[in-house]
């Protein structure tokens, strides 16, 4: 699969809370958290030093496990992290690679929250973008937007995003054009590691015609923790002490009532 890489993009647990802003108010209008918890997601957990100061500052420990609950279940977290990492893909696609987004042509792979708005975030910027959708129900919705179908097997594009969502690990050899893989987690492409040739920071060609840019570390951003690291800690603090699935769709609502306020 392929790895995130953290570029110059460097959290910054010492700067906290102060860079947790949305936590921060999380922190105010939840209940006081007494003795210190630890809250468990099926999402990948900020770096130790975050975890470290998120502790400290709010007696809270998040960690990643594999067996929770997935937070992008939750339709406030997955808006808001599906907005935050295509603008983290975007960004790193205009630093790491010479494509004029939009005079290119896209394909975004993937059915959920966040293929949307990856496809809906290149389309406004003037990209040319074709879905792949797999699951019916998507593949209406997207229909209804006005966004051309494209049918597996995949051939490719200027520009191929891959998300993990709804579909088999892609490999970017068999694609035409540029891939980069959007998930959170390394799980829209197959395993391809360090294979292909470096041919400038972060990118590699892996055939003829087909390119590999390295992720986006999902937890980082230019100036310190990203919203996404911010809205899952958010989230944390207000689904408190007990975790049951009314708890979490509680804290879900208020998170989107914070963000709103």
């Amino acid at each position: 699969m392929s790895t995130p890489v953290r570029e110059d993009d460097q959290p910054a647990g010492a700067d906290l809370p102060a860079s947790l802003r949305l936590a921060t108010a999380a922190a105010s209008a939840a209940s006081p958290a007494g003795e210190q918890r630890t809250v468990a997601w099926d999402f990948p957990a900020p770096p130790q030093d975050i975890v470290d100061a998120v502790r400290t500052a709010y007696g809270l420990r998040v960690v990643e496990d594999r067996s929770a609950p997935d937070p992008r279940s939750l339709p406030a977290f997955a808006t808001l992290a599906a907005h935050a990492r295509s603008e983290q893909v975007i960004r790193t696609l205009a630093r790491r690679t010479n494509l004029a987004l939009p005079a290119a042509d896209a394909l975004v792979i993937g059915d959920g929250t966040l293929a949307t708005t990856i496809a809906r975030a290149l389309r406004h910027g003037g990209t040319r973008v074709r879905r792949g959708v797999l699951d019916p129900v998507a593949a209406l919705r997207s229909h209804l937007d006005g966004e051309q179908r494209a049918v597996a097997p995949w051939t490719g594009a200027d520009l191929v995003v891959v998300t993990g969502e709804g579909h088999q690990p892609v490999d970017p050899s068999t694609l035409r054009g540029v891939l980069i893989d959007a998930s959170v987690s390394g799980t829209g492409t197959g395993d391809v590691g360090t294979r292909g040739e470096v041919v400038r920071p972060f990118v590699r060609r892996l055939g003829p015609g087909s390119w590999i840019v390295d992720a986006p570390e999902v937890h980082a951003s230019a100036s310190g923790p990203s919203r996404i690291t911010d809205a899952l800690i958010a989230l944390s603090v207000l689904v408190g002490p007990v975790t049951d699935a009314e708890a979490r769709r509680a804290a879900d609502l208020r998170l989107a009532e914070l963000v709103l306020s």
